[in-house]
């Protein structure tokens, strides 16, 4: 039994429950019960067992703030510090955007188009947290890559990252706004620029927790970034070498039109596990 006065696991999970459907979470019950297995570091089956038991104080306290955080808008991912992507664990905090399992279609179309035995380097414009990068490189054990990020902060993230999943020895990472520090040559180059428009609609907690820089284009310039990437992008692209861009819901036909202007051939698009166009890759006209 509780001690006198204490709450039972069932009690905090209902009341974190109710709190969570003040504040407009959606499937407030199943929420409550993942922040509590996440915090408790429990299953949901050793959740139910100890439901009538009361918890440490530490970790009452625990699943306590990352409630009040969530309920927020505080994305889980910056709460646990960590979100899985393309079958690896990456940290992530406030500095990085939380990867989304819609990012994995640049992976996928970057590796239809890089051969297994390939040996060259990939960059990665935006790296963030390294989730595009590292996972390229997880998959072709060849390549060393680099990641380019105007933030100091994300930067120390994807550095971290290049640590735990091993391939610090193959990622070199550089601070620099695009590819204005980089001289080549690249075998490949993924980006995933910002792509939302100011005003557009997002889910909860992501414009008021994740990185504005990393999300947002300039007020009436949506495809600044695409075009800033493509003017340099030949410059410093091998021979035959690959450009992969994700692109935000409808802006396919944009950006290929974009690039086309620019004499860049479309090799290959990627759909997202929702149908959406995500992942777009040309090859300069040059080269081909």
């Amino acid at each position: 039994m509780p001690e006198a006065g204490a709450l039972r696991r069932a009690d905090l999970v209902r009341e974190a429950a109710a709190r969570l459907a003040e504040a407009g979470v959606e499937e407030p019950r199943e929420r409550a019960e993942l922040l509590w297995c996440r915090a408790a570091g429990e299953t949901r089956a050793e959740m139910l067992l100890g439901a009538q038991s009361a918890p440490a104080p530490e970790l009452a306290a625990r699943f306590a703030e990352w409630v009040r955080r969530h309920a927020a808008g505080e994305p889980l991912a910056y709460l646990e510090g960590s979100c899985g992507f393309y079958g690896a664990e990456f940290a992530v905090d406030a500095r990085v955007l939380v990867p989304r399992a819609d990012s994995e279609a640049v992976v996928e179309c970057a590796l239809d188009l890089l051969p297994e035995s390939a040996r060259g380097v990939a960059a990665d414009l935006g790296t963030g947290s390294g989730c595009l990068l590292l996972s390229i490189l997880r998959a072709r054990p060849g390549c060393r890559g680099l990641g380019v990020d105007r933030s100091a902060g994300a930067l120390q993230v994807a550095r971290a990252n290049a640590r735990s999943l091993g391939c610090a020895a193959r990622a070199s990472f550089v601070q620099s706004d695009w590819l204005e520090a980089l001289r080549g040559p690249l075998a490949l180059i993924v980006a995933n620029p910002p792509y939302v428009e100011p005003g557009e609609e997002l889910g909860p907690g992501v414009a008021e927790f994740e990185p504005a820089a990393a999300l947002f284009t300039p007020p009436g310039a949506p495809l600044q970034a695409y075009e800033r990437i493509l003017a340099r992008a030949r410059a410093v692209l091998e021979p035959g070498g690959t450009l992969v861009f994700e692109v935000g819901y409808g802006r396919a036909d944009a950006v290929a039109a974009l690039a086309a202007r620019g004499g860049w051939q479309e090799i290959g698009r990627r759909k997202d596990l929702g149908g959406i166009e995500r992942a777009l890759a040309f090859r300069s006209r040059s080269a081909c």
